[in-house]
């Protein structure tokens, strides 16, 4: 018979007995983790901190762990990296932190079939350099990139300014695989792009946080290396920017990026203009090229500034952008996620001008950094911790909410999480996500309380 604990029991002191029964992996407690790693739990997690870190050498190692993990009644945290561990809701008495960072092979790599399969705990710039090798890209763009992990970026729906002409990681993910709350390992979809068995699964897994399974291996279709690029940036006011966004769309341009820059961002950037739209076109050179040039004509037609960057300087114009967006700890700033129809993003920006008025901001580096990618609608926003009250959040929320979108809390301090609700209000959609984490995690043991339950 197996014997069953309480969780009371386990934080009281099974480690020697996991290790007794696990050999395969490392056991890490609380005090032997770098101030990297208590920094992200102690953000991501309230009560008790964690009394075990796992580190699996091999999938079924982990699986193994879940397995005990269930049996004992011990609730898990996956983590990657650890750098989005503390987005959306707050953890609660989880007494073992799953990590899959010794779980980063690059499995396979089909160059013909422009696919790659890796396993969850690979980084992201490790990934993007054997593939630079075949000349080609996974075309993903998410926050902390540098120390992001492939499985950590699906599990968080993670996309930037790439969205424009990439789409969602979704769209990207053609096989997965992860281990269930009782230690059944799950695949779903294959190597092979027209393959769409699990299609499901792998909507399902992706941007779950965590909270319906562990994601242990990914299989994506890759893209060429363009062979050209140059990105422009348009200046000026708010009705301009506007009616180029839409000239744009409805033009023979295909822009690879294509983002509403706030004036805080563009201030940060140290360009001039009440509103900036930063178009990034790849292609062939003289594609490049020609379509550049129509976009100057556009800007001269409509009035507004230009600002041309191309190889290292737009390499720096866009890694400066995201900075802006990721400076500061969650104790000095709060970052969001939001998203409007896409009519609606320049009088959202107005709006937030307007919201953040009542504060009396003061022009300089206390201004919202705030972009949106253009032709989804969706966006982040980064916001200094005072300006950030539970009122103003709340404001912004409605706002989105009335033009058909949402509003979502990534990253802020506890006490702000506790006054209002990261993921705002989910509707009729609450009831079908409550049963799909009941069927997945019946006993939520994975990740509570960081998204519904």
């Amino acid at each position: 018979m197996q014997r069953r604990l309480g969780q009371r029991e386990i934080m009281g002191g099974q480690v020697a007995e996991l290790a007794d029964q696990w050999p395969g992996g490392t056991i890490v407690q609380w005090g032997d983790l770098t101030e990297a790693e208590r920094h992200h739990l102690k953000a991501a997690t309230t009560g008790e901190t964690p009394e075990a870190i796992l580190y699996p050498q091999t999938v079924e190692a982990l699986a193994e762990a879940m397995r005990i993990a269930h049996d004992w009644g011990i609730a898990v945290i996956p983590m990657g990296s650890g750098s989005k561990l503390h987005w959306g809701g707050v953890v609660n008495n989880a007494p073992w932190v799953m990590s899959t960072r010794h779980l980063d092979r690059l499995v396979e790599h089909a160059v013909g079939d422009l696919t790659v399969t890796v396993e969850a705990g690979a980084k992201l710039r490790a990934v993007e350099e054997i593939l630079a090798k075949s000349q080609q890209f996974l075309a993903i763009d998410p926050t902390y990139a540098d120390d992001a992990t492939i499985g950590g970026i699906v599990a968080t729906g993670d996309m930037g300014s790439w969205r424009q002409r990439y789409h969602s990681i979704r769209d990207r993910l053609i096989g997965i695989s992860f281990v269930r709350h009782d230690g059944q390992l799950v695949k779903a979809g294959g190597r092979v792009v027209k393959n769409v068995a699990g299609y499901d699964l792998m909507k399902l897994l992706t941007a779950s946080y965590g909270t319906l399974g562990v994601i242990t291996q990914l299989t994506f279709r890759l893209y060429p290396l363009p062979e050209a690029s140059q990105t422009l940036v348009m200046t000026g006011e708010a009705s301009g920017i506007g009616e180029a966004v839409m000239a744009i769309r409805r033009s023979s341009v295909v822009p690879t990026a294509l983002d509403l820059l706030s004036l805080g961002l563009l201030h940060r950037l140290q360009l001039e203009g009440e509103l900036g739209l930063g178009i990034r076109v790849q292609n062939v050179g003289p594609s490049v090229e020609q379509q550049s040039d129509r976009l100057r004509e556009l800007a001269q037609r409509l009035g507004l500034g230009v600002t041309s960057f191309e190889a290292e300087e737009e390499q720096e114009f866009w890694g400066r952008s995201q900075q802006a967006l990721e400076q500061g700890t969650p104790q000095e700033r709060v970052l969001l996620k939001w998203g409007v129809r896409p009519t609606a993003m320049i009088s959202t920006l107005d709006r937030l001008e307007e919201i953040l008025a009542q504060l009396q901001v003061q022009p300089g580096n206390e201004r919202a950094i705030a972009r949106f990618y253009a032709g989804s609608g969706l966006g982040h926003l980064t916001l200094p911790r005072h300006q950030a009250t539970s009122s103003i959040l709340g404001q912004l929320r409605r706002h989105c909410q009335a033009n058909g979108g949402f509003l979502t809390i990534l990253e802020a301090p506890q006490a702000l999480k506790g006054q209002i609700n990261p993921w705002g209000d989910l509707g009729n959609a609450k009831i079908a996500m409550a049963r799909i984490k009941q069927q997945f995690d019946p006993q939520t043991r994975l990740s509570p309380g960081r998204f519904l339950l």
